[in-house]
């Protein structure tokens, strides 16, 4: 779900698909399998084997596995874990998660009140437009919370239900020391449609703030020039050259155009410049605009057990820079200095939507945040903001 090269209904046709016959699988394989392979898997490091064990657990035909998955998340040590198992619950196919996981919220840790929160938050159910949301549970003391798993957990919550009585909480919360708290403060704050977003996230990029790769993406949805400007700058900040690079594939003006063409010869970046690129313009980096080469990082440095740097832009073609350029040469009249676009075409609500199903799955998200900013999609409607798609 965060791939360069996926779109989302080649995920559901593809990886998905596959996955799902897998687990469905482990269900079938009943009470031996559960025994022997599921439930000593809900301890193993991988955290996609801890989801699928899970997952599988939970739709047991033969047992209710439910309290002993939740038992295995109320002893889990590290916060991985409890994400992993907080997909299985978030996902699971019975009705009946939230009102067993509900009464656990009191007298719990509050890492453990954070996964609670999590999957309450993303099975609530539908509302009439108009009516607040039916939390079934006190959502204003985890906003409160100093605990940094259970606040952002509570702060994802108003994107899935957005609610204006809680803008103060998120507004305190966008001024937080730590990047997890702050990235979900700034999600919550896009759904709300707080002006104090925007200005919280100019201040973060222009003191070079850890993990930009949101603050720069939601400068880069605002299509501001001076904006734009701010994160063109930030390609001569190294540690954030490759995050502005991608951000800027949002901003849809041939002024951002031509920053990330200029870094389409960067052995590093030359692939998110790329794909950037043609974000904005619609060309397809390909045939002769392409050039197969690995990645500049593909091995491993140091000792020979090292695992391999592994980044979703690596799946792509590297771009031919010359070729790219005498492309852009010709293409650019096509495009107006003062206008955004979004695959050649003017950017509108239509071509966004459109982008959701035809564009990369790393960029899903915060096309879906912008969309939420802008109030294009109704703020009755929850929007599926999950682990998988984080921005990140």
């Amino acid at each position: 779900m965060d791939a360069a090269h996926y779109t989302i209904d080649e995920v559901i046709a593809g990886p998905q698909s596959r996955l799902r016959a897998h687990l469905d699988g482990l269900v079938l394989g009943g009470k031996l399998v559960a025994e022997e392979l599921l439930m000593p898997a809900l301890e193993d490091g991988d955290e996609g084997k801890v989801t699928a064990a899970a997952w599988a657990l939970l739709h047991a035909e033969d047992a209710d596995h439910l309290e002993l998955v939740f038992d295995a998340l109320a002893t889990a040590e590290k916060k991985e874990t409890r994400t992993a198992l907080s997909r299985a619950f978030e996902h699971a196919e019975r009705p009946d998660v939230a009102d067993r996981m509900r009464p656990s919220l009191q007298g719990t840790p509050p890492s453990v009140q954070a996964t609670i929160v999590r999957v309450l938050a993303a099975r609530l159910p539908p509302r009439p437009t108009g009516q607040a949301p039916a939390w079934g549970f006190p959502l204003e003391p985890f906003l409160e919370a100093r605990h940094q798993e259970l606040l952002s957990a509570a702060l994802r919550a108003l994107c899935y239900a957005p609610d204006p009585v809680y803008a103060p909480f998120v507004e305190k919360a966008l001024a937080s020391p730590y990047v997890a708290v702050r990235d979900a403060a700034i999600e919550a704050g896009l759904c709300l449609g707080l002006r104090a977003t925007r200005a919280a996230c100019s201040k973060l990029v222009a003191r070079n703030a850890p993990g930009p790769r949101l603050p720069l993406a939601v400068l880069a949805l605002a299509g501001e020039s001076v904006d734009i400007g701010v994160i063109i700058r930030k390609l001569d900040v190294v540690s954030m050259r490759r995050d502005a690079l991608w951000a800027l594939g949002f901003a849809g003006t041939v002024q951002a155009a031509e920053a990330v063409l200029s870094h389409v010869d960067d052995e590093e970046t030359a692939r998110v410049a790329g794909e950037a690129f043609a974000t904005i313009s619609g060309v397809r980096i390909s045939g002769p605009l392409a050039e197969f080469r690995p990645p500049a990082h593909d091995a491993p440095v140091g000792d020979e057990d090292d695992v391999p740097v592994v980044l979703p832009e690596d799946s792509l073609p590297a771009p031919s820079a010359k070729r790219l350029l005498d492309w852009w040469t010709q293409a650019k009249v096509r495009f107006a200095p003062d206008a955004r676009y979004l695959y050649g075409r003017p950017l509108t609500v239509e071509t966004l939507r459109a982008a959701l199903t035809i564009g990369p799955t790393w960029r899903r998200r915060a096309w879906m945040l912008e969309l939420m900013a802008d109030g294009h999609e109704g703020r009755d409607r929850p929007v599926l903001l999950r682990h998988d798609v984080r921005i990140e």
